[in-house]
């Protein structure tokens, strides 16, 4: 599925006209690890929570061993239930859904315990089979990329999920036994190591070797901690784990690392919580395994998962239908913007100038458009480098970081950033020259057409960008008392000047 193109987002400021508070969905996840409740506000086409609060439960705990629900586990997540209910309930959440997972879906004592909740709180629980599980983790991901292609791979405490992604399409679907939780129970039930037991469950799946050389997608909690684990090693420059990208040999050489350290150098590692440290072996061990099975080019992980992929099943297919990272920028500069520039004037005015552009680039050049006034109520002497942070760290999606990056300095740029400082020099060490350069020329070219709109709809399109051969005028249609000013001279003269003296298209 292409985003090329993908362009229509909702009026924001029609929308807001009609109701100033978003409509808010709630989902509560039983998992075999945790409870954790998420609410999003609705009526957007990204899950923007607002609430997010997770309890380490164990209810998985010994089930390989039992084939019960951990009772201690049971009574926490019963306590805990009664305060998320509760909380849904003050915070007057439009709909609330609960779902459960590989525990309870396995537990003899499974539906039982369902059950006892529907009574306790009034709630239907939905246990989801494994297949419907893996199919909703997909939704979160493609809802969030809707271009992945590779396999998906959503490691829990009961479960491992897996899903073939064929260009923004999900395919085959499995699930595994080897959640963290259940390969410690075989490993003491069976006298096996972890190696052989997970590598009797990967042979099985057929279908896998069809993915060789193809990107490996990682959802859940335990193998984003091994995300966080590579940004502190390689101390990379942004600590978003959201399409964080990792080639083959990196990936090799982090579960290396983790596998040699010991418990008592894994605590020191900050960026990782203390619960996650005991599991931490098992979950690399489970991804170098499927590392040298399927020979991955690359490996992204994503923060949208199972409940992201409820979330989105709920949300309408027209809002479905955008450009993820569009509609939320649309959305984050509707809320950040002063005046009623119409939605698309200010991307309709700036692209004159990059119509020879990859395809793949104009997405970022209307994001950019989008987010052209996000900066106005910081103070006006670090205007440039306070939009610069507020953009590369944006709760976006459907944006890799180096694509974070070209359009936080794009943004740096329009508020008039020019020398790099400690911050910037940093992070651009994740785009390249050209890159630079287009950031240059856009944050300019903006700066340009703010300065001629006024802020106000209407005025912009009373002027036009026209190409010469010796570079770029602003024609004012006879209107010049409003828009030739020295300002308008001297920055259009910048602009040529750079478009002149480097390669941006």
């Amino acid at each position: 599925m292409s985003l090329v193109g993908r362009r229509d987002s909702v009026d924001w400021r029609a929308e807001a006209g009609k109701d100033k508070k978003l409509s808010r969905i709630g989902i509560i996840d039983i998992g075999s690890n945790s409870v954790r409740m998420v609410v999003f506000a609705s009526q957007t086409r990204l899950p923007i929570p607002i609430f997010n609060e997770k309890v380490t439960c164990g209810l998985g705990r010994d089930l390989g061993k039992t084939n019960q629900l951990n009772p201690e586990g049971c009574d926490l997540a019963i306590q805990t239930l009664k305060r998320f209910c509760g909380m849904a309930k003050e915070m007057q959440i439009d709909t609330l859904k609960i779902i459960a997972t590989s525990a309870v879906r396995e537990a003899d004592d499974g539906k039982r315990f369902a059950k006892k909740i529907e009574r306790s709180f009034g709630h239907k629980v939905n246990i989801l089979t494994g297949s419907v599980e893996a199919e909703l983790c997909a939704k979160g991901v493609l809802g969030a990329n809707p271009e992945a292609d590779g396999l998906l791979g959503d490691m829990g405490g009961g479960s491992l999920e897996l899903v073939s992604l064929n260009q923004g399409c999900a395919g085959k679907t499995t699930t595994l036994p080897l959640g963290h939780l259940r390969i410690s129970d075989a490993v003491k039930e069976s006298g096996c190591d972890a190696d052989t037991i997970i590598d009797e469950h990967l042979k099985k799946i057929g279908w896998l070797s069809d993915l060789e050389q193809k990107d490996f997608y990682l959802v859940g909690g335990i193998w984003r901690a091994i995300a966080r684990i590579y940004i502190q090693q390689k101390d990379y420059p942004i600590k978003i784990i959201d399409n964080l990208t990792v080639d083959k040999q990196d990936a090799i050489a982090i579960t290396e690392v983790i596998s040699k350290l010991s418990r008592s150098s894994l605590k020191k590692i900050t960026s990782v919580g203390r619960r996650r440290i005991d599991t931490l072996p098992i979950a690399t061990l489970v991804l170098r395994r499927i590392i040298d099975k399927i020979s991955p080019k690359r490996l992204i992980f994503s923060s949208y998962g199972i409940r992201e992929g409820k979330f989105f099943e709920m949300v309408p297919r027209e809002l479905m239908d955008q450009d993820p990272l569009i509609s939320a920028c649309e959305y984050y500069g509707f809320q950040a913007g002063r005046f009623s520039v119409a939605r698309d004037e200010v991307f309709s005015w700036v692209k004159v100038i990059f119509k020879d552009i990859d395809p793949r680039e104009i997405r970022l050049i209307e994001a950019a458009c989008l987010l052209g006034d996000i900066g106005w109520p910081e103070h006006p002497d670090y205007r440039a480098i306070h939009s610069f942070t507020r953009v590369l760290r944006l709760p976006i999606a459907g944006i890799t970081h180096r694509e974070r990056v070209l359009l936080a300095l794009s943004i740096y740029h329009r508020y008039g950033g020019d020398e790099y400082g400690p911050e910037i020099t940093i992070t651009t060490k994740l785009i390249d020259q050209k890159d630079r350069d287009l950031a240059l020329i856009l944050g300019l070219v903006l700066k340009l057409a703010h300065k001629l709109s006024g802020g106000v709809t209407g005025l912009l399109i009373q002027t036009k960008l026209v190409k010469t051969k010796n570079g770029y005028l602003v024609d004012f249609s006879n209107k010049e008392h409003l828009f030739n000013t020295t300002y308008v001279a001297n920055l259009l003269t910048k602009i040529n000047k750079h478009i002149r003296s480097i390669e941006f298209c």
